[in-house]
């Protein structure tokens, strides 16, 4: 597994379009939204824990710069935190045996767009939830939001 740098930090929020002003004025960026309400293609992938309910509805937003994610559940969460911490690899299934190989739990394993993200859970890194994604182009956000997540995979 080659890890190419840290992508972005996920922060949990209660109120999204509060924490996109307070973040945006504060590191001088714009944030991308997107609803996780079930119109968002999200493609499952084996995981070591079933997949999650997909009753709960999630609101995101994310800087092009890729400075910073910030998520909020509905109903919004009273404990806000730091979430998770994305690391981009090289090659996403070399790290997904790696990281397996080392005793961590894949807890969630999808493609949205031409993004793969592998989430690993807290328990056996001292609470710290772990993400490691894999795409091309200029952000992680503009490769969340193409549409067509099957092209990089099918050229010659």
């Amino acid at each position: 597994m080659k890890m190419e740098r840290m992508e972005l930090v996920g922060l949990e929020v209660s109120d999204l379009d509060t924490a996109i002003d307070k973040f945006g004025d504060l590191l001088g960026v714009e944030f991308l939204r997107v609803e996780f309400d079930g119109r968002v293609d999200i493609e499952e992938f084996p995981a070591d824990e079933p997949p999650q309910a997909k009753t709960t509805r999630k609101s995101m937003a994310m800087d092009r710069e890729g400075y910073l994610e910030l998520l909020q559940s509905h109903p919004p969460t009273t404990h806000e935190r730091v979430r998770n911490i994305h690391f981009k690899v090289d090659d996403i299934e070399s790290s997904i045996i790696e990281m397996r190989n080392k005793g961590y739990r894949l807890v969630s394993n999808i493609r949205i767009g031409r993004m793969r993200e592998a989430v690993w859970g807290a328990r056996e890194a001292h609470g710290l939830r772990m993400c490691m994604v894999q795409y091309d182009g200029p952000s992680m956000i503009e490769a969340m939001l193409a549409r067509d997540c099957s092209a990089g995979d099918e050229e010659d």
